[in-house]
């Protein structure tokens, strides 16, 4: 964990030195603070100056000699006063810097993580659940808010025992020393035994806490199936096992991190009685002046246990964060292939698109998904893709969004390799539909948009026109402006798809590409979505996914795909005419 946190703390060092600074001065100021005690408990007993306690303390005692006030007394009040506001002081700088440190750290790996899933290939999420994406993205940087949190806190109750142990080495060296091998021994037999412990839960946690995120997205997922099949009880169960389980991890977690402090409290104070007791039975107790020394280093050695016992609880709840460190540390190490940041020249598709020998075959997949596929698009014209589930339709149109690279061959923009070119340039000339149409929780207006910032108030019209979005459109108080609700919920399988191509459209791309657009849709909202398409021919160029033959059989050129192979190629009424695979697909249930 230790090249983790090293990594996190990089980023910010200017901040982090300046903490450093403030912790040391802090814990200088807690322990003169304490030692400011020895003057006034001596002026308030009458006890004569003497260098019993140690040059600290003899030094703070003879500072009342230089004090603005008086009176001895109030001189020591004064004192204790000034050290203890300079330590609040001090102490408000060095949280401070922890909270801006920390927010600022946790800020930046979020956007981070963000910005490295753009980034990531489209196989990456087939690799990765989605509720450890989720995750990683809220969670686990909480968790590592809290680990630097702790951390600073962790240095600043260690460098606090550094000096309060200095003072009570000045007091008396033989019984500091005794007590800090004793309670050094006790503490590191504790804390191995609840560091254990700690990994474990946190690891546990970690774990639940991921399980539980995949219940309530794979519940949200599904709501409409769920509440029509009246199950919702499954879920619920699931979601309170794993409430179950976390709540007994914090309870167990909670419980150890209090053992170390409590048992080194008892032992330490055990001893101090023990010495109190053998100095009275030596009479060496009814000195006047050895009680403000006793009481100073008693509350010393309080300080010290206290600040223990919070460094013990602190590297036990560092220890149950680990597992969560590690998992964001992994995650901004990992490797993506590089993206062409920018292609030879501005794309342009004038004559065709070509599918040049291309195969492809899926990572940690033996059989190939396309086999040896040559195929030519040319530009203004309308080609129809079909073929059972399996048979490389999908796929093709993966490679054509850039979602893969070709495992052999490659894919040609008029004679010139598509890979030569910015993939995101080239998506920019491709609009694309697919089978259900992802709407965020906004107006229509917005979804047609979806965050493409330049379209204004008459693109996203033209394109909802063009799209027959308007046909519904014009039904609802308030338009263009009605917010659809999540994933679209507010309105039918039709809309959906007319707002996904008026999406399409409202990019003006040259490429149009409708992967079964129209499959899961009822026979008059298909219509409807045909004859969009229909009249969209003679202004771009498109490319028909579909299982169902009615769909495609007006397009220029049929593609007939089987066992990722071209088997078919031509016209509607030539592959009736043939007999062969089109003709099956027609009689078959799927056309």
């Amino acid at each position: 964990m230790s090249a983790a946190i090293r990594f996190f703390l990089k980023r910010h060092q200017g901040i982090y030195a300046w903490l450093v600074c403030a912790l040391v001065v802090s814990a200088l100021l807690e322990a003169l603070s304490v030692g400011a005690l020895f003057p006034l408990v001596a002026e308030v007993l009458g006890s004569k100056q003497n260098d019993s306690g140690g040059r600290v303390l003899s030094a703070l005692h003879a500072a009342l000699t230089v004090s603005p006030v008086s009176d001895p007394v109030l001189g020591a009040v004064f004192l204790l006063v000034a050290l203890v506001t300079l330590k609040a002081v001090t102490t408000l700088c060095r949280d401070y810097l922890t909270a801006a440190g920390s927010a600022q750290v946790v800020c930046e790996v979020k956007q981070d993580l963000f910005f490295r899933l753009l980034r990531a290939p489209y196989q990456y999420f087939f690799d990765h659940r989605h509720e450890e994406l989720s995750y990683r993205l809220t969670s686990a940087p909480q968790s590592l808010g809290l680990t630097l949190l702790l951390l600073s806190s962790l240095v600043s109750q260690g460098v606090i025992i550094l000096a309060i142990c200095a003072l009570l080495i000045t007091i008396s060296w033989q019984l500091t020393g005794g007590l800090m091998v004793i309670g050094g021994l006790l503490y590191l037999a504790l804390r191995n035994m609840a560091k254990r412990v700690s990994h474990v839960v946190g690891r546990q946690r970690t774990s639940a806490l991921t399980r539980e995120i995949g219940v309530v997205s794979e519940y949200l997922a599904g709501i409409k199936e769920i509440m029509t099949g009246g199950n919702g009880s499954r879920w619920l169960d699931s979601y309170r096992k794993e409430g179950d389980f976390l709540r007994t991890l914090y309870v167990k977690d909670g419980l150890w991190q209090s053992v170390p402090g409590v048992a080194i409290e008892w032992v330490f104070f055990l001893l101090i009685g023990v010495l109190a007791g053998v100095q009275h039975g030596m009479g060496q107790s009814g000195s006047t002046a050895a009680f403000p020394v006793m009481a100073v280093y008693s509350y010393a050695v309080y300080r010290m246990i206290r600040a223990l016992s919070l460094m013990s609880a602190y590297k036990l709840r560092l220890a149950s964060q680990s597992s969560d460190i590690e998992l964001l540390y992994r995650a901004l190490q990992e490797e993506f292939p590089e993206q062409k940041t920018s292609g030879r020249k501005p794309v342009c598709f004038s004559s065709s698109l070509a599918f040049d020998n291309v195969s492809f075959r899926y990572p940690n997949r033996s059989d190939y998904a396309l086999r040896q596929v040559t195929l030519a698009i040319q530009r203004g014209t309308t080609t129809a893709i079909v073929g059972q589930s399996g048979s490389g339709k999908t796929t093709l149109m993966n490679l054509l969004l850039c979602l893969y690279a070709p495992t052999e061959g490659r894919l040609l923009l008029d004679g010139e390799d598509l890979s030569d070119y910015d993939s995101k340039e080239w998506l920019m000339t491709v609009g694309y539909v697919s089978q259900e149409a992802f709407l965020i929780n906004d107006t229509i207006a917005e979804n047609i948009r979806f965050g493409h910032a330049g379209c204004s108030r008459a693109d996203v019209e033209a394109a909802g026109h063009a799209a027959y979005v308007d046909e519904f459109v014009r039904d609802l108080p308030q338009g263009y402006e009605t917010v659809v609700g999540a994933r679209g919920m507010a309105l039918s399988g039709g809309q959906r798809q007319r707002i996904a191509i008026a999406r399409a459209l409202v990019r003006r791309p040259q490429i149009l590409i409708f992967d079964e657009a129209t499959s899961a849709l009822d026979e008059v909202s298909e219509a409807m979505i045909q004859r969009a398409m229909d009249e969209l021919k003679n202004g771009y160029t498109m490319i028909v996914i579909a299982h169902r033959v009615s769909t495609v059989r007006n397009a220029d050129r049929i593609i007939v795909m089987e066992g990722g192979r071209i088997i078919e190629i031509g016209t509607h009424d030539e592959l009736v005419a043939s007999r062969g695979r089109y003709s099956f697909l027609m009689a078959s249930s799927l056309a």
